[in-house]
């Protein structure tokens, strides 16, 4: 699992790359956790994630369950049409407000805090 970071508009871009699996999952968890710091918003780009397992999701909800305990918020963008299918079957689309473009994402946190 590679993770390479960003920031725009002070929120923390993460790029997914490839597999959120078994293997991947703890990686992914360790990394965020490391580089997430209290009440930073959040998006992760999930453009060339590709596969994601049950380990993949609940490392998503993990990170979720963490960033509300630091007072942050994790948003998805680019969530391939695969993706979302996986999202939808198993309800993990409830917890995360899900945009179209990484701008929409960032631009949502702006919005909220008008």
């Amino acid at each position: 699992m590679e993770i390479r970071f960003e920031y725009m508009d002070n929120v923390l871009i993460a790029h997914l790359q490839c597999y959120l699996d078994q293997v991947g999952a703890e990686n992914f968890k360790y990394v965020l956790g490391e580089r997430m710091k209290p009440g930073e918003n959040i998006v992760l780009d999930l453009e060339k994630l590709v596969n994601i397992d049950n380990y993949g999701l609940d490392a998503l909800l993990a990170m979720a369950q963490k960033a509300m305990e630091n007072n942050s918020v994790i948003k998805l963008a680019r969530v391939s049409a695969d993706m979302k299918i996986v999202l939808d079957i198993t309800k993990v689309y409830r917890v995360f407000e899900i945009y179209p473009t990484i701008e929409d994402a960032v631009a949502s946190y702006q919005e909220s805090k008008s």
